[in-house]
């Protein structure tokens, strides 16, 4: 039962401060509240709308009816948009109404006022929650009955107000260091998770360096030091024939063959020549055919995924991505068909590699390096990669999406993978 004075007295005030001690959230302190303030003020909702730091949004926290504002809903909203936005910027100490659904200051364009017709509200009592000064936000009471509040109730609102001010803020402050603390680490974790990738990466980079290197000595020099030999030899004893040249012929022909293998594996220049769909057809016809068991390839590209505008570099990742995903499949995935679809939807650049064979491996090893590289290069051009089961069940799925247009200003000037 109400009071007969309608103001809050000492018994009421030590009521509130045990109600709220202890209490480590916005909800819970309110709710709290709630039962110890209604013999003062009756309500049939309580909410507490706080401003964040740069003071253009609140958050607001309720008891009683549920409305739309509750941060679990709509988390936050302008104050431009509040139905008590004068009050949040001091420009008035209150705001009293008898009637919120006919109240003209509940009503203008933009006006976020929808949750208060919605739920039934009419009398509303509204006063500022203030620390040294400055309003942090406000605290609202409102019934489903007309005239509801009256000129003392706001005094005793203000006095409950200035109980919970710096309870309120100080919750406030916590929450604001634990999201910053949060970021950092999610930071942290992001530049320790590239600067591995990028070790792992170094290390991919000196392997084939060393590949190459072995690959020039191995099949280039080797040839070329035996057609050289074969041409002193031939030279000295003056007994070259047409037919011994046809055949020189041919070993440096197939010299040059092994060396422009090694030289695009090294640089994709059919990627640089022709695009890049065309350069993962290219690479799917060779990993095909170099294949010994029977695997049918689909390249699905309309030409419409807008991946020849994104930066060369980018293009070099995702062709290298899409390249690893190929090899994959073809050395350990005992498939018989493999998918490629360049396409775009949403805004977004899509690139899917599928295939119909043994899936994931569930124990690591070089395959799982493999997708670490692919992880690694993916974010170094703000990509998103994600690898799971193929919608069938059957085999494997590799999706790549980026921005379509984003994508281009953040990778210019990157590190080239």
């Amino acid at each position: 039962m109400r009071n007969s004075t309608g103001a809050i007295d000492l018994a009421q005030i030590l009521s509130i401060l045990r109600a709220i001690a202890g209490q480590l959230d916005f909800r819970a302190v309110i709710s709290a509240v709630s039962t110890d303030i209604l013999d003062v003020l009756p309500h049939d909702h309580l909410d507490v709308a706080l401003i964040n730091g740069d003071r253009t949004i609140i958050a607001a926290y309720e008891t009683g009816l549920h409305t739309e504002w509750d941060a679990s809903t709509s988390a936050f909203m302008p104050i431009i948009e509040s139905p008590i936005r004068d009050l949040l910027t001091a420009k008035v100490d209150h705001i009293l109404t008898d009637d919120a659904q006919t109240d003209p200051r509940f009503h203008f364009d933009s006006a976020f006022s929808q949750p208060i017709f919605a739920a039934g509200l009419h009398s509303r009592l509204h006063v500022p929650l203030k620390v040294e000064g400055r309003v942090i936000g406000s605290l609202s009471f409102s019934t489903q009955e007309i005239g509801t509040y009256t000129a003392v109730d706001v005094a005793s609102a203000r006095i409950i107000a200035d109980i919970l001010s710096p309870y309120f803020f100080a919750l406030q402050q916590s929450e604001q260091a634990k999201h910053s603390e949060f970021q950092q680490m999610e930071a942290e974790v992001r530049s320790e998770g590239l600067r591995i990738g990028a070790l792992h990466l170094t290390d991919e980079l000196e392997n084939a360096r060393q590949a190459i290197g072995m690959d020039l000595h191995d099949q280039t020099l080797a040839d070329l030091t035996r057609i050289s030999r074969n041409l002193k030899h031939r030279i000295n004893k003056e007994t070259l024939r047409g037919s011994e040249l046809q055949a020189l012929h041919e070993d440096v022909e197939h010299c040059l063959r092994e060396l422009r293998i090694i030289i695009d594996n090294a640089k994709p220049s059919v990627l640089q020549f022709f695009g890049f769909g065309q350069a993962v057809e290219a690479l799917l016809e060779r990993s095909v055919r170099s294949d010994t068991a029977l695997l049918n390839y689909h390249l699905h590209d309309d030409g419409s995924s807008g991946i020849e505008e994104l930066p060369s570099n980018t293009l070099v990742a995702l062709y290298r991505i899409v390249q690893e995903a190929i090899n994959n499949t073809v050395r350990h995935a005992n498939a018989s068909t493999i998918d490629v679809r360049l396409m775009r939807a949403d805004g977004l650049i899509r690139i899917i590699v599928s295939d119909d064979g043994s899936g994931l491996p569930k124990t690591s090893g070089r395959r799982n390096g493999g997708l670490s590289n692919m992880r690694t290069r993916a974010s170094l051009i703000q990509a998103e990669l994600t690898v799971s089961a193929r919608p069938d069940g059957l085999g494997t799925w590799l999706e790549i999406t980026l921005p379509a247009h984003d994508s281009t200003a953040q990778t210019q000037g990157g590190m080239h993978v």
